[in-house]
């Protein structure tokens, strides 16, 4: 990633009323998916869910963030149904914030990361379902399992994924994580999940 990525995004262009409605929306689909969509693409989406997982794991974010379309979204709700519109979020994140954040995570400055948390990601009950043209839906149960200065910790919940075909590759267009604890007071969760 260029040093100066984030200044060259410039702001968002793409985070609007349609984004919140379209985030609503796709809450809906996660709840109740759809179709299968054709196996060689399930296998692709379910890899691209692995990798991420993966990079996590070994701190590989440059990497990670390549996972992810031009116009993508990162969510952590703050509440188990809540709407971005009117709600603090845990994390609200598009492409340009995800760049701040690994660069600052880089920095030597995120003091709540100092020792990093090493994080091991276990994935189960994957489902894949149809969204529309070039659009792939997937959810998947986490257990996210963490340690970082002598303490151990688990984080659970589910994943809901928007697949989108972007520059002729597949990417994660939205990736909204919901943890099982999201409205109690959460612990240092300055790492990505």
């Amino acid at each position: 990633m260029a040093k100066d990525e984030s200044s060259a995004l410039g702001p968002s262009s793409y985070v609007d009323d349609a984004l919140y409605e379209r985030l609503i929306g796709l809450d809906k689909l996660w709840k109740e998916p759809g179709d299968p969509p054709p196996p060689e693409l399930e296998r692709l989406c379910e890899n691209l869910i692995k990798c991420e997982a993966r990079l996590i794991d070994d701190g590989q974010l440059e990497q990670w963030l390549t996972l992810f379309s031009r116009d993508c979204v990162y969510w952590i709700p703050a509440r188990p149904t809540s709407d971005p519109r009117g709600e603090v979020a845990v994390e609200f994140h598009d492409r340009r914030r995800l760049v701040d954040r690994i660069a600052r995570l880089r920095s030597g400055a995120a003091y709540s990361q100092i020792p990093p948390t090493r994080t091991c990601h276990l994935l189960t009950n994957i489902e894949m379902f149809v969204v529309g043209a070039n659009e792939i839906g997937a959810r998947a149960n986490f257990l996210i399992q963490t340690y970082r200065l002598d303490v151990y910790r688990t984080l659970a919940g589910w994943c809901g994924y928007l697949f989108v075909h972007d520059e002729g590759a597949w990417k994660i267009g939205m990736k909204k994580i919901n943890l099982i604890d999201c409205d109690q007071g959460q612990e240092n969760i300055s790492f990505v999940l």
